[in-house]
């Protein structure tokens, strides 16, 4: 098979059979399709990926093998399939919070401006009104301040500001449901900005988002623009439902997280991963800085239609 039938067979397998293989694997937490890392190198090796909280080497637990063989219609007939595997690491990441619009924002709460999260923004958007209203998309766990609220729930009286917090010029409009070992969930929240705020894109060659990648084709020549500059963010594996450890709140299901090679640190929530051209490929939430590991929700899974209460599109 070509490169291309390889990961949609691991795609394939994922979807239709990875509950039943993560109940073989002690300790998995989710199924990936995508290429073997070896040393912290990205090989061109396509394999199933298997995500654990740490690795574990004990008489104890049963290794998760190198091989796993199922069965696929094919042309009509039942066919086994043998697809390498690689264990992920997961570790002790966790959210990341900090600037970006290209500079930086801050969402704190309207009663009280010293409880609030330094964080960035993924893209401006705008709704199908005549004429439309402006919104800002990033991560929930900064516009909707549930990192520090209780558990999962959101702070409405939410305001966002510039990061020197001198120019108030939006406030939480829709943060999607999370709730801890609930329903998978996306980390996705909108602010909408407030009309004649002079809110736009001012980074390093202008680069931001102008389209957003259909999910069709496989993240490449991506960069994390965080705050801090861009990082080069090498593709690693896709996952769906996987649970990570949110403070304050516990394990939250992420729906749908690619997975980059890419040193990202505490403060890029939000940021945009993206080619140098401004296509937008996902929105960067969460990350284990020591291991490089960095997730981003696919940005055609935050455009989908009826995911928040209004549809939007780039502006």
């Amino acid at each position: 098979m070509t490169a291309s039938e390889q990961l949609a067979t691991v795609r394939e397998v994922c979807g239709a059979k990875g509950k039943a293989l993560l109940k073989g694997f002690d300790g998995g937490l989710a199924v990936g399709a995508g290429y073997k890392k070896s040393a912290n190198e990205v090989s061109e090796d396509i394999c199933l990926g298997v995500l654990v909280q740490r690795k574990v080497e004990s008489l104890d637990v049963r290794p998760i093998p190198t091989r796993v063989e199922v069965f696929l219609i094919r042309n009509g007939k039942r066919t086994k399939v043998s697809i390498p595997t690689d264990v992920e690491e997961l570790g002790d990441g966790e959210p990341h919070a900090a600037l970006n619009l290209a500079q930086g924002v801050r969402a704190f709460n309207r009663m009280n401006a010293s409880q609030g999260v330094p964080g960035a923004v993924c893209c401006i958007v705008a709704d199908q009104n005549v004429p439309p209203h402006h919104y800002v998309l990033s991560c929930r766990h900064v516009l909707a301040l549930s990192l520090i609220t209780s558990g999962c729930a959101a702070f409405n009286a939410t305001d966002v500001a510039d990061r020197a917090m001198t120019t108030r010029f939006a406030e939480l409009h829709a943060a999607l449901p999370m709730a801890a070992n609930g329903q998978p969930c996306l980390d996705a929240a909108i602010s909408m900005i407030h009309p004649g705020s002079q809110v736009g894109w001012i980074g390093p060659g202008n680069v931001h988002p102008v389209a957003v990648e259909p999910g069709v084709q496989q993240p490449s020549n991506c960069f994390v623009y965080t705050p801090n500059g861009p990082l080069p963010a090498i593709f690693v594996k896709e996952w769906a439902n996987i649970p990570l450890p949110y403070p304050h709140c516990g394990n939250v299901v992420i729906a749908a997280a690619y997975q980059f090679k890419s040193p990202t640190v505490g403060g890029h929530s939000g940021s945009p991963v993206m080619t140098p051209q401004g296509l937008l490929f996902g929105m960067h939430f969460w990350g284990d800085t020591a291991k490089q590991v960095a997730f981003a929700i696919p940005a055609f899974v935050l455009f989908q239609p009826g995911l928040f209460s209004l549809n939007f599109h780039l502006v």
